[in-house]
């Protein structure tokens, strides 16, 4: 009996300390690397956690179709916004009548829609490298 209840405590012990483990959510977020320098630690992580999946992967159709409006707007992610510019490309048109939020995030995260060329004036780097 004293045999097994010392089995049962350490099961139990065992349980208490892997259920954090077990409690993250491993589908949402996968440690793909990890840099040291100094007392500076940055985890590079794949998460999709609040991206709108589709939006972005139909906005690669919409580049896919007319490369020209892709380094266009790689330069300049407002001109979304200008509805002049927009009614000059249909495709683009179809899709920000399909994503209306698509126009903000664009503007807010050109990185997750588009390739910086040169003349971008924004960057896509990984967070906590531009310090």
């Amino acid at each position: 009996m004293n045999r097994f209840a010392y089995a049962l405590g350490v099961v139990a012990i065992a349980a208490v300390v892997s259920f954090p483990a077990f409690a993250q959510d491993s589908t949402s977020s996968k440690v793909t690397g990890v840099i040291q320098k100094g007392n500076k630690t940055i985890v590079f992580e794949n998460n999709s956690e609040g991206l709108n999946l589709d939006q972005i992967g139909a906005f690669s159709k919409v580049k896919t179709s007319d490369p020209a409006l892709a380094d266009k707007l790689a330069r300049n992610p407002k001109l979304v916004t200008d509805d002049s510019f927009v009614s000059k490309h249909p495709a683009l048109q179809q899709y920000l009548a399909k994503y209306p939020t698509a126009r903000d995030d664009i503007v807010a995260n050109p990185g997750n829609y588009l390739t910086p060329v040169n003349g971008s004036a924004w960057q896509h780097a990984a967070p906590g490298l531009n310090n």
